[in-house]
């Protein structure tokens, strides 16, 4: 009876601790799929599909202020509909913002983030490329990030630069259903990235 009581009170306690800490864990569990590197120039600078605007518009805010030593930016995103891409709006709506269209490459045949880095590769190859700045949203960039580092190797160095105007906050996430709902959804894509790599 005495161990029971003992196990018991041990149990009471972890709960109160978890409790009186879950903020702090859950911060820290979402800040783990969160991956930014300090900004330096680079080639290029690529932008991933996804989003409505924060993505193109901190890449054509980065690409305005000369982090693209080629003079380069690439859009990468694929089929969406009818003769639409991703990455044909998005150059659209780079031109809108004020980067000339000459300046815009785009990668429009893939159709997931292993397909955006593996197609991306072949452009950055074809160019000479050696460096690029990796754009995409705060909680996708540690995926994000891995997967590009797995596929481009040493041929490719990534600066990973996630979008600073972004939608989403990892200030007290788990209060809002979206953030939940991106956060577990990486989560689950990060792990099976961990048990099954990338092809």
């Amino acid at each position: 009876m005495f161990r029971f009581l003992k196990f018991m009170f041990l149990i009471a306690v972890v709960c109160v601790i978890i409790f009186l800490l879950h903020g702090l864990i859950l911060e820290k569990a979402g800040k783990f799929i969160y991956k930014k590197d300090e900004l330096k120039p680079a080639d290029v600078i690529v932008v991933l599909a996804g989003e409505q605007m924060e993505r193109v518009e901190y890449g054509a805010s980065l690409f305005k202020e000369g982090w693209a030593r080629k003079d380069r930016i690439i859009m990468a995103g694929g089929p969406l509909v009818w003769k639409y891409s991703w990455a044909g709006i998005m150059k659209e709506h780079a031109v809108a913002l004020g980067i000339p269209a000459k300046q815009i490459l785009l990668e429009d045949t893939s159709r997931s983030t292993e397909e955006d880095a593996k197609f991306t590769k072949d452009i950055l190859m074809k160019h000479g490329y050696k460096s690029m700045i990796l754009i995409t949203s705060p909680y996708h960039s540690k995926r994000a990030s891995m997967i590009f580092g797995r596929i481009m190797g040493k041929d490719i160095k990534i600066i990973n630069a996630p979008a600073d105007n972004s939608w989403f906050s990892f200030d007290e996430w788990w209060k809002r259903r979206r953030d939940r709902s991106v956060v577990l959804s990486e989560y689950s894509k990060f792990i099976w990235l961990l048990i099954f790599g990338v092809d």
